[in-house]
């Protein structure tokens, strides 16, 4: 029998006794407190395991493993506000992250994986770095000149990158436990979940490694702990990532909607709300077939919009004073989730104070007339190891700050929407909260919310509802918003790009009898020449891959540790 737990105090039993349990009715069967009552997905999610199972004997043998898995994530509202206490709405996605482990007869961690393109890699802990100083932070840990030439080398060697996130969650187990030994591990993963996709695939990676760390360490670590050592690990590996899609991965369950605000200065989990997905409304994840990598060349445009909140709250705060707000009451608004329209006297007076902020300050300017107090610290920690003439100097700060305030807005109402049955009203959301994130228009053109101060006076007299304007990031691209309208086109009551955006997936909300006519007009969009031209595929995906780019969201249990009882 196979149950799910975070941890389990055993070093396994051997792949044939996971083999056997698999095979039979019974084994698959008590999938069901993980994966839901599907037959379908619980027959996929049994053969990811027996797959990489059989992987990990081919390589190691009959060794007695335990098994880690961590699924994809989702979020339909809340785009780009985690780093900064926005509200988001967070759903797991069935496909994951697997890891069958055996502890290592040395000193040498050996990882493997099932697909061909990441290589095997190998690494001894004691190599990788020197030991923490007392009272360093991980920021500072990491920032060691060999630790980062070794994840460079790592990075720029085809095929290696990916074992950056396994290596970075062995160190931090350490870091977080100076006293105990980090284990030696045998390791091999497989994955259903698609790369690059904006589904987490590398949160997950970083889960399921971190638990396999962590559980064969005896290291104990709460829930607010991995999700701090997550984000630890992605900075390792050189990505710059909030909290919302490991709080996602580690806190989902099954069919259930997961709602809260995230902020990293005052990080609590107490005010997580779950309510269920209803059973009438499909949503569709649409795979782009464009992928990004946060850590290579797009990650400027990722962080720069990330790194204009930091500052853009405070500019708002000093305008809030020059406005006349008590200085006890604007340092009240520290967080994107405290900036809402009651708070701050109605869309009308948000639009105005926004008149006070910038479209776009020079970093010399933004130091002069703000003086943020993190500003030093924040660019080094969203640019560092960028090359000079690639680090920013110009920062956007209107758009960015009228979108996050907006976005989480809607991200606030959502769920309120659903739970009342309003779904027109959930899918208008979604598609204006994309228009914030759009580049191209309906017509083809390029496409950005004007901002301009004769822009904001008019959305003042018009009263406009701030979860209603979409505010200007950008974070799409041509082909997410293709996928979107064609989705819209045929019959979803909205879409919306999901996670970071530039590349990656879309997601598509519809009634459930409307789900197969939407996927097929999407499916049409994939197939086009148009499309093809849009993306300028060197190679095209198959027409395998192209029928499977639609899939039908099943939220999941959270990552844990599958066992044998």
């Amino acid at each position: 029998m196979i149950e799910q737990h975070t941890f389990h105090p055993t070093d396994g039993q051997p792949v044939s006794a996971w083999l056997a349990a698999l095979a039979s009715p019974e084994g698959r069967a008590v999938l069901r407190g993980t994966y839901g009552d599907d037959q379908s997905l619980l027959e996929q999610r049994a053969a990811l395991a027996c797959r990489a199972l059989k992987s990990f004997q081919y390589r190691f043998g009959n060794l007695p493993v335990r098994v880690f898995r961590a699924p994809g994530r989702i979020n339909l509202r809340g785009m780009h506000v985690d780093t900064h206490g926005g509200y988001l709405n967070l759903m797991t996605h069935q496909r994951e992250v697997l890891l069958v482990v055996a502890p290592s007869e040395n000193d040498i961690n050996v990882l493997a994986n099932v697909n061909p393109v990441f290589k095997e890699t190998s690494f001894a802990v004691g190599q990788e770095c020197g030991p923490a100083t007392a009272g360093e932070g991980w920021f500072e840990f990491i920032s060691q000149p060999s630790l980062r030439d070794r994840v460079n080398r790592r990075r720029a060697t085809a095929g290696h990158g990916w074992a950056n996130y396994c290596v970075g969650a062995a160190l931090c187990v350490g870091f977080a436990f100076p006293g105990r030994r980090i284990p030696a591990l045998k390791v091999m993963v497989d994955s259903d979940l698609p790369g690059g996709a904006a589904l987490s695939s590398s949160a997950s990676l970083s889960i399921a490694a971190l638990q396999a760390y962590a559980g064969y360490g005896g290291a104990a670590m709460s829930l607010e702990q991995l999700v701090g050592a997550e984000q630890d690990v992605e900075w390792y590996a050189g990505a710059r990532v909030g909290m919302s899609d490991q709080a996602a991965i580690l806190m989902g369950r099954p069919g259930q909607l997961l709602h809260l605000a995230l902020f990293a200065e005052d990080f609590r989990l107490d005010g997580a709300r779950y309510q269920p997905f209803p059973d009438d409304l499909s949503l569709l994840v649409i795979n782009s077939h464009t992928a990004r990598n946060l850590s290579g060349a797009e990650r400027v445009q990722y962080s720069l919009n990330r790194f204009a909140y930091s500052m853009a709250l405070t500019v708002l705060r000093a305008e809030l004073l020059r406005a006349g707000w008590g200085a006890g009451e604007v340092r009240r608004f520290d967080r994107l989730s405290r900036l809402t329209p009651e708070a701050l006297g109605g869309p009308s007076r948000i639009y105005r104070l926004l008149l006070g902020v910038p479209e776009w300050i020079n970093l010399d300017d933004l130091r002069r007339r703000y003086a943020p107090p993190n500003l030093d610290e924040a660019y080094v920690r969203y640019f560092d190891g960028l090359p000079q003439e690639e680090q920013p100097t110009e920062i956007p700060l209107r758009g960015p700050l009228l979108f996050g305030i907006a976005e989480s807005e809607r991200a606030r109402r959502f769920p309120k929407l659903l739970e009342r049955g309003d779904y027109e009203q959930a899918g208008v959301l979604m598609n204006t909260g994309h228009d914030g994130d759009r580049v191209v228009g309906r017509d083809g053109k390029p496409y950005g919310m004007e901002i301009g101060d004769a822009a904001l006076d008019a959305l003042a007299r018009e009263q406009l509802p701030l979860a209603l304007c979409p505010g200007r990031y950008g974070a799409s691209s041509p082909a997410l918003d293709a996928l979107a309208d064609a989705a819209c086109t045929a019959g979803a009551l909205g879409a919306s790009l999901t996670g970071a955006g530039i590349a990656g997936a879309v997601l598509a909300l519809c009634r459930a009898g409307d789900a197969e006519q939407v996927s097929l007009g999407v499916l049409r969009c994939l197939k086009s020449p148009a499309y093809a031209r849009l993306v300028g595929w060197r190679v095209p995906p198959s027409a395998a891959e192209l029928e499977a780019s639609v899939v039908a969201n099943h939220a999941v249990a959270g990552a844990g540790e599958l066992v044998l009882a």
